[in-house]
């Protein structure tokens, strides 16, 4: 009987495609030899997961890549080998080789991960986003083709436009491939002269007019539940912002409520709620109350947990993507407001931001520190609505001159100004809770004045719809047999 063979197998931190081994020892990056000839270079992801690249005679039987272990989602490779922060910037490759490349034309002074592949950036990223935000400076170096240039254009609004830089490369499609080809040099270069990501914002020729006017067509995201003021806005639209305004007390909120409840019930979009004032657990009892018609929100609605959760689930149509509620906030920290709107708007696809309420951020500071603070504030609130194309709903206290509380110009950057008023004190409870509105900007149409009203009904919880086609005087008579109850504000 013949001998048989013996293979043997050995393991190293190989340096190749222009990559020193010392790169591919600090990344942890490892081939396999087989009596001598690489075989397989195995790139770890810090979950465990394994991509796995075949080389020479073994791409011949076998596919050239393979995976072993979880590697459904497994987010940025190499995020393990730098700590948030600890580099000036980051870059986020295409591949392994890519982010590895980098670090050798960087030094590392840069810290480099990779993504699984360009068509799963947005979710990659989106799942270490926190780590990534943590770096001044973040750094896009996708592959210079059709489906790297459509990932760049998706990870870089995720973060700060002032803070995201592109790496332009000209001589190949990939960082790796400059290596391959000796030109070190180049591709320091090309890291070095990365500038500011600028998406595509001048329009000219008829294809970029006609899309400009599909965009505009189909901007409008959702209808307010209150038909005149629908009538007279023509709906709530992308890159807008929109005022809710009141003295404390009169019922602010309550016209959120009804709102969030009317564009869950009649679309699809996903909405986050920031409601800073407001504890997470009466945000979710509002929404099941209004989908349920019971005042969910008061101690003795008789509903049980189970109850509240199915009425949420019912609301929200059992998507449990379909409402993001943030559950903590420093109003210190003006931009981890900003930071946590592009994460709901960016990454995770909503279209309607519902913030209660922008004065709650100055709160505590002098009146010029607050005048300041709120001007920056809705000022980047209007950029940012702008950028993303997403409709921001607020809420403003109002001052003795009926301006927003703190800042003109929070009025100012406003598209549309809602106003309310309610006789908090009357003597007849149907007045007490009616709540007027008062359109005092429109600027699609310009149709300002009265614009209905709202009666909450104690029964259900709900603040209705109570508008007629004329402004007319209503006739409170024919209510004057329901049961009184207070409205919850």
């Amino acid at each position: 009987m013949a001998d048989i063979k013996q293979v043997k197998e050995e393991f190293d931190f190989w340096g190749h495609r222009g990559i020193t081994r010392n790169t591919m020892e600090f990344l942890d990056v490892v081939t396999k030899f087989r009596d001598g000839e690489a075989v397989e270079t195995a790139f770890t992801w810090p979950d465990g997961g394994q991509r796995i690249r075949r080389m020479g005679k073994e791409i011949l039987k076998k596919d050239r890549f393979t995976s072993v272990g979880q590697m459904s989602n497994p987010g940025l490779l190499f995020r393990d080998k730098f700590d948030p922060g600890s580099k000036e910037g980051i870059v986020i490759c295409s591949s392994g080789y890519d982010a590895a490349s980098i670090l050798e034309v960087t030094n590392r002074k840069l810290a480099a991960v990779a993504v699984t592949s360009e068509t799963s950036a947005k979710r990659d990223v989106v799942k270490d986003w926190d780590y990534v935000n943590s770096f001044k400076k973040i750094y896009i170096c996708m592959d210079n083709d059709d489906t790297g240039h459509k990932a760049t254009a998706e990870l870089a609004p995720l973060f700060d436009y002032q803070r995201v830089y592109h790496i332009d490369l000209t001589l190949h499609k990939d960082a790796n491939e400059y290596l391959e080809a000796g030109q070190f040099a180049e591709l320091k270069a090309a890291v070095e002269a990365a500038g500011r990501f600028a998406p595509d914002n001048l329009i000219s020729g008829f294809d970029d007019i006609r899309a400009a006017l599909r965009q505009d067509k189909e901007a409008q995201i959702a209808t307010y539940p209150f038909k005149q003021i629908q009538a007279a806005t023509y709906g709530i639209h992308e890159g807008e912002i929109i005022v809710v305004k009141a003295p404390e007390g009169v019922g602010k909120t309550e016209v959120f409520r009804a709102t969030e409840h009317h564009v869950l019930a009649t679309t699809d979009v996903n909405i986050g709620i920031i409601h800073l004032e407001e504890d997470n657990a009466t945000t979710i009892k509002a929404i099941a109350g209004y989908e349920l018609g019971v005042p969910a929100t008061l101690p003795d609605c008789g509903l049980s947990e189970d109850d509240i959760l199915d009425g949420y689930r019912r609301a929200v149509k059992d998507d449990a993507g379909r409402v993001h509620i943030y559950i903590s906030f420093d109003r210190e920290d003006e931009n981890l407001l900003f930071n946590t709107i592009r994460f709901l708007v960016a990454a995770v696809g909503c279209k309607i931001i519902f913030f209660d309420h922008i004065t709650w951020m100055a709160v505590g500071g002098d009146t010029e520190d607050e005048r300041r603070k709120l001007d920056r504030i809705s000022q980047g609130l209007k950029l940012l609505a702008k950028e993303l194309r997403f409709a921001l709903i607020m809420i403003s206290h109002m001052n003795a001159t009926g301006g927003s509380r703190g800042s003109k110009n929070i009025d100012f950057t406003a598209n549309t100004i809602i106003t309310l008023t309610r006789d908090n004190k009357s003597p007849s409870d149907l007045v007490r809770r009616t709540t007027n509105f008062m359109l005092d900007k429109v600027r699609l149409g310009g149709r300002t004045g009265p614009a209905g009203r709202g009666l909450f009904d104690p029964q259900t919880g709900r603040l209705e719809d109570f508008s007629t086609d004329e402004q007319l005087t209503i006739d409170y008579s024919k209510f004057e047999n329901q049961n009184v109850g207070e409205m919850d504000v």
